[in-house]
């Protein structure tokens, strides 16, 4: 078996491609060579490892698998130890399921990839010195060509920037249906597929927020949503709680519930259903460091007489409700 096709072997066996009497071939060729049945025996690792995460984007193998098996055939390693080479081809296989590693292929001029698993937030410095700190579930891109004339990076999540001010090059972040520019300042995108709208809100600096051939400059303390469903760019008032999940704490101020429910299916990533429309008049106020979801569901409880009923990661709030207010 030479090397190249080992390598198909090993990544066929791991998406499941290999026909039944092509793997106990596989598996038969292993036993007869220690240093294989070692490489492979880390590629499984590193495979079995993703699977703790789960993306809130949509992958796409087949996209990656071509990638993947452009890049094998332009590679023939000579030199390098086994075992080392099977750890940075098992990053590579698992960029179809986005584990959380920065993917650096084989020294090729490709953009890097820094992802977070279900459950983990985390910093990432970039050559310029800004610093992003990733939410749950997120993907960044940075492209290849960064550092150059301009700072481009892509986003599918969520993340919290802090951009070091060039104002030669500017910073600039793209979502699926929308874009950010700055020169340096902090701020935070919510950009997730699933949802309808993509979100900043803006910590320090200026943000130009664009979708669409509409543009908003947003400055310290602002905030602004584009709704895909019906390419609409508009301001927000309320984010109090938009950094909620960076700075590990809710707050809320005489805040209608059905807010403090949004902000709480945000935070938590569950889904919460209100029963009665006139629960939604009802307000609430209180302010949690390391926010306990049931902890929280019980004050609301007590301060406002409603009550919930829980399956699996649903909650549904039933009560009577409050008036309107005049």
């Amino acid at each position: 078996m030479k090397d190249q096709k080992f390598f198909d072997r090993c990544a066929q066996k791991l998406t499941g491609a290999l026909s039944s009497d092509e793997e106990s071939t596989f598996h038969n060729d292993l036993e007869k060579n220690p240093e294989w049945k070692e490489a492979y025996q880390e590629f499984e690792r590193q495979w079995e490892a993703s699977g703790k995460l789960k993306l809130k984007y949509e992958a796409n193998p087949q996209l990656a698998w071509e990638k993947f098996s452009e890049l094998k055939s332009d590679h023939q390693p000579t030199t390098v130890r086994w075992i080392h080479f099977a750890t940075r081809l098992a990053a590579m296989i698992l960029l179809t399921v986005g584990l959380g590693f920065l993917i650096r292929e084989f020294g090729k001029t490709e953009p890097y990839h820094y992802a977070t698993f279900e459950g983990e937030t985390k910093w990432v410095v970039l050559p310029d010195s800004s610093r992003i700190k990733l939410n749950e579930s997120t993907l960044l891109t940075v492209a290849s060509d960064f550092n150059d004339e301009e700072r481009n990076v892509s986003l599918k999540g969520e993340a919290f920037f802090e951009i070091s001010r060039d104002e030669s090059r500017p910073f600039i972040i793209q979502t699926d249906e929308a874009r950010a520019q700055v020169l340096g300042t902090s701020f935070n995108i919510r950009a997730i597929e699933e949802e309808d709208n993509i979100e900043i809100y803006v910590v320090s600096g200026k943000v130009s927020f664009a979708a669409k051939d509409a543009e908003l400059i947003l400055t310290k303390g602002m905030a602004a949503n584009f709704n895909k469903s019906n390419d609409l760019l508009a301001l927000e008032d309320d984010q109090v709680n938009a950094l909620a999940w960076h700075l590990n704490s809710l707050v809320f101020k005489d805040t209608p519930l059905d807010q403090v429910f949004a902000d709480l299916q945000n935070y938590f990533n569950v889904e919460i259903l209100i029963k009665n429309d006139k629960i939604k008049n009802c307000r609430f106020t209180g302010e949690f460091k390391k926010p306990n979801l049931k902890e929280i569901l019980k004050v609301i409880a007590i301060s406002t007489g409603i009550t919930h009923t829980e399956n699996n990661n649903s909650y549904t709030i039933h009560g009577e409700g409050c008036s309107p207010a005049q």
